[in-house]
């Protein structure tokens, strides 16, 4: 792998949808978070790097400056069509909604692509799964925890440990885990799954490792705005 991905590679990390009982693996469970867009603190605080091994926090002197694409009133909100949902990203990012309901793919991605074959190193996916819990006959969380502990088991030992918050409908299940390549990548895999409904979200954020610290802010911004419809 090259360090930039295109659609075909983003869902090399995504398993296969199937029916499955749930995993038995280390969860750090948090406390509720506030509504996404009430805060710019992020639903879940990461332990650790996108699948690498659980990393310090830095302390505020060794925090970077805050860019200014990494402050909430900096970020550009965008409609996800038919499912009621936003998500706000800096304004020179690319953005290709895609039709979620019809199994497409939303694509958010720093570089200036035109469509989502083109390669990037920067940005996030978001699909819905709107039958497979339904099809394990599981709950949507737990479906989501088992796709969740089956992903980090399959990425290896330097994966974050996994942790979840609940937000109303919503229970958000996440971790971390690096790709190597000549451009080495960290990947945030979120999933938020709809209890009352079904569904689950997989959203996949990914940036070059060298940049981890400088977008961290940024990366927490952005998949804490993501809202979606509690009725879908």
């Amino acid at each position: 792998m090259t360090g930039r991905s295109s659609l075909t590679t983003i869902f090399l990390m995504i398993p296969a949808f199937c029916a499955f009982a749930p995993l038995a693996c280390g969860v750090e469970t948090l406390l509720p978070s506030p509504s996404p867009l009430a805060s710019a603190t992020p639903a879940t605080s990461p332990t650790a790097n996108p699948i690498s091994s659980p990393a310090m926090t830095p302390s505020p002197s060794a925090s970077p400056s805050p860019d200014k694409a990494t402050t909430k009133s900096a970020l550009i909100p965008h409609d996800i069509p038919g499912i009621k949902g936003k998500i706000a990203i800096p304004g020179d990012w690319t953005y290709l909604p895609g039709k979620l309901l019809e199994g497409d793919v939303l694509l958010a991605v720093r570089e200036k692509i035109s469509d989502e074959n083109d390669q990037w190193s920067t940005g996030l996916t978001m699909t819905l799964d709107k039958n497979g819990a339904a099809d394990s006959g599981m709950k949507a969380g737990d479906y989501a925890m088992g796709i969740a502990c089956e992903a980090r088991e399959k990425a290896g030992e330097e994966s974050s440990p996994i942790t979840e918050s609940t937000n109303g409908v919503f229970r958000d299940i996440r971790f971390e885990f690096p790709i190597q390549g000549d451009t080495p990548l960290v990947v945030t895999e979120l999933l938020r799954a709809n209890e009352k409904t079904g569904t689950v979200a997989v959203i996949l954020w990914q940036s070059p490792k060298a940049e981890g610290q400088t977008l961290r802010p940024l990366r927490d911004l952005v998949l804490t705005g993501i809202t979606l419809d509690p009725a879908l």
